[in-house]
């Protein structure tokens, strides 16, 4: 992993400054040529004028300039003379070699050139000089007659390899500081990451208190913080599995031993009364109905949390829905003369929800508020209706739940109050199945409680529209 983010690192650097580097190198030598031409160029088409000058007298009188005169001004010029006819013929003074090998003016640019148009020719380096040529027309002659000058642009391309030296020098440089700043920058990148590895992998091995100190406050430190909110979500979750396999181990275990206890008691014959082995027998029975429950309520929670368990939504008139319940209710409410008490208004809406999924919930919650009610006490239920939803509340006047528990109340086996006895309430799971089902149903529930003066469970369903 190092070497490969160090070799990303020091190729992208690379290439970025040999790109630049080149790119400069070109545009500098373009730039200094380009120059050098255009000053060499002005500068004789400056001594071409002034040339033209000192030889009018001569061509005026139909005289030809000899070679000697043109020497004289060619060593002024810094460069080679002569002059042509119309023909393009050589008429005096004499061009350079190069010039009579490679670059022979054309018919058109001699045609320009007396129209009053001077030329310019720029011919390659030769032994590290590039060339020059101007050609202007002679005004003063009787007959068509223009001048050459001819001179090199001495120092462009030593000037252009020194550039060149220097920028080569700075790219060694620069691609040596890639590499010092590769490596820096790959170690910066890769320790953290290696960390963050090393945790992954202390965490895959079963460690689930490790966690990265790689939170900084870039992209990779975004990563670190994420991985530890997930090692601390994940923890939670593996020590929920551990809770909830030892609390069905326990609740399991509690029927099926005291099923196996009177059992063996009747075999063994030390039950010989009747009267006690129908004692027996009756709580071997109530254990095995409350087994089955238990085991009912794990498949449905287990259904919920997969969302696999069948929810039918349909209409129902919640009035009526309700009535019925209340009905239903009423011999749970006889041992403990229980008295129940509504308050809704005269006409309520029909709401959405599954019926039987819905009798669960009350049922639940009604057997829950039955369970922490005092005796001879009463339990409200009031109904309130809004644009969206109707809510149902469910109050009790029990010992009610302390406020840090309250977060807990819907957690699977969870119980508020740790010296009841699952005997003397239901399987524990209760809650947490009714909290699913109304979600499931597109609805939401909570509770609220003083300490001391009850509890009560609200929980609402959408309403038809």
């Amino acid at each position: 992993m190092t070497r490969s983010i160090f070799n990303r690192i020091l190729l992208s650097h690379i290439a970025v400054i040999l790109l630049s580097t080149i790119t400069l190198a070109l545009l500098m030598s373009y730039l200094i040529r380009s120059n050098a031409v255009d000053n060499k160029r002005q500068d004789l088409l400056s001594k071409g004028s002034a040339a033209i000058e000192l030889l009018a007298p001569d061509i005026r009188a139909g005289k030809v300039p000899t070679n000697d005169t043109l020497d004289n001004i060619s060593d002024l010029a810094g460069g080679s003379i002569w002059l042509i006819n119309e023909n393009g013929a050589v008429i005096a003074g004499q061009p350079p070699s190069s010039w009579l090998t490679s670059s022979k003016e054309s018919e058109q640019e001699i045609s320009d050139l007396f129209t009053g148009n001077p030329q310019t020719w720029t011919r390659p380096a030769r032994r590290n000089n590039s060339s020059i040529t101007v050609a202007l027309p002679i005004p003063a002659a009787p007959k068509p007659m223009a001048i050459f000058l001819d001179a090199p642009i001495v120092g462009v391309n030593r000037t252009v390899f020194a550039v060149e030296r220097i920028l080569f020098y700075s790219l060694l440089a620069g691609i040596f500081t890639a590499i010092i700043l590769g490596l820096l920058i790959s170690r910066s990148l890769t320790k953290p990451i290696a960390n963050i590895t090393q945790t992954a992998r202390n965490f895959a091995r079963g460690n689930y208190n490790s966690r990265t100190t790689a939170t900084g406050n870039d992209e990779i430190g975004s990563l670190g913080r994420t991985f530890n909110t997930m090692a601390e979500s994940l923890m939670e979750i593996e020590q929920n599995r551990r809770n909830f396999l030892a609390n069905v181990s326990h609740e399991l275990r509690t029927p099926v031993t005291s099923i196996q206890a009177l059992s063996e008691t009747i075999l063994d014959g030390l039950a010989p009364k009747p009267e006690q082995q129908q004692r027996y027998l009756a709580t071997i029975v109530s254990e095995s109905k409350r087994l089955g429950r238990l085991i009912d309520d794990l498949l449905d929670l287990s259904q919920l949390e997969a969302d696999e368990l069948s929810i039918i939504r349909e209409q129902l008139d919640l009035k009526l829905w309700l009535l019925a319940e209340f009905d239903k209710i009423q011999p749970l409410l006889a041992p403990k003369q229980l008295t129940l008490n509504s308050n809704m208004p005269k006409h309520l809406p029909t709401v959405w929800g599954d019926a039987d999924r819905l009798s669960q919930v009350f049922t639940n919650l009604i057997s829950n508020a039955i369970r922490h009610s005092p005796a001879q006490h009463t339990i409200d239920i009031t109904v309130s209706v809004t644009k969206q939803h109707a809510a149902i509340s469910i109050a009790n006047y029990g010992p009610g739940i302390p406020p840090e528990d309250l977060p807990y109340i819907w957690d699977r086996f969870y119980r508020a109050d740790k010296s009841r006895a699952r005997s003397h309430g239901g399987t524990g799971l209760g809650l947490a199945i009714t909290k699913k089902l109304v979600q499931a149903m597109y609805g939401d529930i909570s509770v609220s409680s003083i300490p001391g003066q009850g509890a009560t469970f609200t929980f609402t369903l959408p309403i038809l529209k």
